[in-house]
């Protein structure tokens, strides 16, 4: 018997392996072996019937031979095996009915084996719901025929319908056989099942019981960590932001000569801070995976010299001598990366020539290379003529927290940061950093970077505008809760001749932009009663499509890459991190007023 099941299995492996679940395999095989054992019971009742002549059994009999058959092809050729089911509980159904109705008019025992019969196989082919279902289609007809019978509630011979003893003994022991199997066999599945969830259940709770004190730990610590840089990331640089912010603001307000010079010093030691923190931050996003390389379109060229002229002024502090040198092939060309890993990149490993040379040069070279197919492989080089790296400490120097020298930072300060920080990004890049050094001779650091390009549109708009500071006509909603940001937004916008609308927070801003007209939303992302996120949400559902469509830039302290992507997300049109640049501002408000500009002309 269990060689004939084998088989069976066999026959329908296709099906049963496409199901996952251990209970629904079962129900296949289950089906399988009903469909396949039918045809031979029913064929053996066709001969006994045509043998004896009892016609209105042997067209019964033949109906469900032929239906099973045809079931047992639907099964095998198609997926469809639950439908099968359905279609075999049916014609359950109609054996219950033409029994009570026609061939015995009462409820026999075979009646009574088919009700048995069509309730558990409806409860272990499709479960409790399908189970109650159909158990009411197959009792209530008995349970109503036997509340109306006046004469006899149970008739376990063969009348009315002739049937000959030995047809009728095969179909009820043969009812008998199946609904034991399918108990017996069900129960087998249950149970194996059982056991082997219970064997896997203990090997994995002794093995929880193993790791589940370390890895608590672990998970804990990380969270915690996690969370922590986090709510620093926003905490740190909101007073920055302030910091610099006012610095940037009092710089512009045409200060004394000895004024100028405090101020351009508390900018350049704030800023060195954030650049400190943003390393620290940076590296534990890193360390934990949790940064992703955009890709955007930028001018390779702007962004060097933004960065190399950004520090010269520290450079011209220690009469160092700087140069650049970029490739004519980049003046024209857009490039799609992500600018601020490269600045990164550049901003890290300038300081560092910077810091450890105390006279000499410091030099940016970006030559072009392979160009081809909208690809192009841009080479860095950057060098100094300062103290140099010793040969056995060149590669230590990329590990975090580590330093080419024990007095390095009491000398020359920072974190052991920059470096590791670097290699990570190139690392994202499919780069690397070729190192070349001597001690008391100068440090040469270079790394590829392949980029898809594209030539850069010639805009006559852009170079109306060019040198444009006065942005008066622009009419702009800050939406921000806290007072120091608020200021410093506040009069920066007032340089470009900007009278921001304040908002204390997104429902305010909501309110204010349905009752005014406004060009620009710089958007506050983390505030009280609504923040930037459901502000955006709100105005986008707006009925006026001129209002809905408002340019929204995100501003924000807690700035990573899954805030970006949430950031566009929520349909805003760019985002800036605190503490901002105020030409990046300006460069964003600018791109607004071009639009406004290409609109009229």
């Amino acid at each position: 018997m269990t060689y004939i099941f084998e088989k069976i299995d066999r026959v329908f492996s296709h099906l049963i392996f496409r199901e996952k679940d251990p209970i629904d395999r079962a129900r296949i095989k289950m089906l399988s072996y009903i469909l396949i054992l039918y045809p031979l019971f029913t064929g053996i009742l066709i001969l006994a019937y045509l043998i004896t002549g009892e016609t209105l059994h042997l067209i019964r009999v033949v109906f469900v031979f032929t239906g099973t058959l045809s079931l047992l092809a639907v099964a095998y050729f198609t997926h469809a095996w639950k439908l099968v089911s359905h279609v075999v509980l049916f014609i359950c159904g109609l054996v219950i009915w033409s029994n009570l109705l026609v061939y015995v008019q009462g409820i026999d025992l075979e009646t009574v084996q088919c009700i048995w019969l069509g309730c558990m196989l409806s409860f272990y082919m499709h479960g409790s719901k399908w189970g109650w279902i159909y158990s009411m289609i197959y009792i209530l007809p008995a349970v109503i025929f036997t509340a109306f019978s006046s004469d006899r509630l149970f008739n376990l011979g063969i009348n009315p319908t002739d049937q000959s003893q030995i047809s009728y003994l095969f179909v009820i022991s043969y009812n008998f056989l199946l609904i034991i199997f399918l108990h017996y066999y069900f129960f087998k599945e249950f149970n194996r099942n059982f056991l082997s969830l219970t064997h896997t259940k203990n090997e994995l709770k002794d093995l929880n019981s193993k790791l589940k004190l370390s890895l608590s730990e672990v998970e804990k610590l990380s969270n915690a960590r996690m969370e922590f840089l986090s709510t620093m990331s926003h905490e740190l640089r909101t007073p920055l932001n302030g910091v610099i912010g006012m610095s940037n603001i009092l710089l512009l307000q045409n200060p004394r000569e000895d004024q100028e010079e405090n101020l351009a010093l508390l900018k350049f030691s704030t800023e060195n801070l954030l650049s400190l923190v943003n390393n620290v931050l940076d590296y534990n996003k890193f360390d934990w995976n949790k940064v992703e390389l955009e890709n955007v379109p930028f001018n390779l060229s702007a962004l060097i010299k933004n960065n190399f002229y950004s520090i010269k002024q520290k450079a011209q502090k220690k009469s160092l001598q700087m140069v650049l040198e970029i490739d004519h092939k980049l003046k024209d060309v857009s490039v799609v990366s992500d600018p601020t890993r490269i600045t990164q990149i550049l901003s890290n490993l300038m300081n560092n020539a910077i810091n450890f040379t105390e006279n000499g040069t410091v030099s940016l070279c970006v030559q072009t290379k392979d160009i081809s197919d909208g690809k192009m492989k841009v080479h860095f080089i950057i060098q100094d003529t300062g103290i140099g790296i010793e040969p056995n400490r060149q590669e230590s120097i990329f590990e975090p927290y580590v330093q080419a020298a024990s007095n390095t930072t009491r000398h020359y300060g920072g974190t052991g940061l920059g470096l590791p920080i670097v290699r990570k990004i190139l690392g994202m890049f499919n780069s690397h950093v070729q190192l070349e050094s001597e001690p008391n001779s100068g440090t040469k650091i270079s790394f590829d970077l392949e980029l898809d390009y594209e030539k850069l549109p010639v805009s006559k708009t852009l170079e109306r505008l060019k040198g444009v500071t006065d942005l008066g006509h622009l009419r702009v909603l800050v939406a921000e809760d806290n007072e120091v940001n608020k200021l410093v937004i506040k009069k920066t916008l007032e340089k470009w001749n900007i009278v921001p609308e304040i908002a204390g927070n997104g429902a305010i801003a909501v309110q204010k932009l349905e009752q005014e007209n406004f060009d620009l939303i710089l958007m506050d992302l983390f505030m009280p009663v609504m923040d930037g996120y459901e502000a955006t949400k709100t105005i986008r559902k707006f009925k006026d499509p001129t209002k809905a469509s408002i340019p929204i830039i995100a501003l924000t302290a807690q700035f990573d890459q899954k805030v970006a992507q949430k950031v566009l997300k929520a349909t805003m049109d760019d985002y800036l991190s605190k503490p901002f640049n105020p030409d990046d501002l300006f460069k964003k408000l600018n791109t607004i007023a071009n639009r406004k500009v290409e609109v009229y002309t």
